[in-house]
């Protein structure tokens, strides 16, 4: 390669690394300010209230993909667990059991379920993608068969207000949970060895391995997390819908997965950052509260999002290895 050429080349690169790093951003600018000026019912109080609350349980399982992702694997049974989950919470509710024991066993099920998947995955050398579908068919033919098709309504107004309604110091509870799980995901990955020792297992896991770095535990325990952020986010949802409804969150994998990539990560893994998911799930709940404001059509709000997936991954592998 002749040294222009190399010029030319490093200069692209860094110019998708700059790109790639503002995008979820801008974007983010661009589309509230869009939908500020084409919908006059965007900018008020109750849609900001449920942009926030509708919100909540996509940030939350974003978080949690952030994790999985920087390790270079995936998760794609997120969006049929969470519907699983807010049947089982529902149903427990129906059958008397009181909403804090509910809410703990259905934690207690999440962290199985991501656990199972990690075990699987990691002792069984088998790729997530693999086990995870596995896992999402079983998920989505559980809430079916459980409940026959048919939402279980939740009659404990006590649990549908702590987790809907209730507002701390002006500010909707949901916003609460998400603030606190991004602080703690932000803390575990920056802060701690375990977190610094997810970045090296993602970048390269045999160097990671000699370096003494506990690969198995690792990943298992990030799988664990997922599915604890799971389970509060099926939490969110049915308190939101008012039930536990099989198939309540069809594009939330999706969507999840796209807050991760407009965040910058690297679906290699070894670059992922928890900030700037929280942004790129803003984007994508901004985009969808706005294109329902708008009465988009349901397969132009897929392209959409697409697009800009699209747009991300490409900005990501243009840039690779600008430094």
């Amino acid at each position: 390669m002749t040294t222009v050429a190399a010029l030319r080349m490093a200069r692209t690169r860094r110019a998708a690394a700059l790109l790639r790093d503002l995008l979820p951003y801008a974007a983010l600018v661009l589309v509230v300010g869009y939908f500020a000026f084409a919908s006059e019912f965007f900018l008020n109080t109750r849609n900001f209230e449920r942009l926030v609350t509708d919100s909540a349980t996509l940030m939350l399982v974003a978080f949690g993909m952030t994790m999985v992702i920087l390790l270079g694997e995936i998760d794609l049974s997120v969006g049929a667990v969470v519907a699983l989950l807010s049947v089982i919470l529902a149903q427990l509710m129906a059958a008397g059991v009181g909403w804090p024991l509910a809410v703990l066993l259905v934690l207690l099920a999440g962290m199985g379920i991501g656990g199972l998947n990690g075990v699987i995955t990691v002792l069984g050398d088998i790729p997530s993608f693999i086990t995870t579908l596995g896992m999402m068919a079983i998920a989505t033919g559980l809430a079916f068969v459980v409940t026959g098709s048919v939402s279980v309504a939740i009659m404990q107004d006590r649990f549908l207000d702590l987790f809907y309604d209730d507002r701390l110091l002006g500010l909707p509870v949901p916003l609460w949970i998400v603030l606190g799980a991004f602080g703690a995901c932000g803390l575990y990955l920056n802060r701690t060895v375990a977190g610094h020792e997810l970045f090296a297992l993602g970048a390269n896991q045999k160097a990671a391995a000699l370096s003494g770095v506990p690969v198995k535990r690792r990943k298992i325990t990030v799988f664990v997390i997922m599915g604890a952020l799971v389970a509060i986010a099926a939490c969110l949802s049915a308190a939101r819908l008012g039930s536990g409804a099989p198939g309540s969150v069809p594009a939330l994998t999706l969507d999840a997965i796209a807050a991760v990539i407009i965040g910058g990560a690297n679906l290699f893994g070894g670059r992922a950052f928890v900030s700037r998911t929280l942004m790129g799930a803003a984007l994508i709940a901004v985009l969808n509260n706005g294109m329902v404001l708008l009465n988009v059509n349901i397969d132009a709000q897929y392209i959409i999002k697409g697009l800009i997936i699209l747009l991300a991954v490409v900005l990501e592998r243009l840039a690779a290895g600008a430094r």
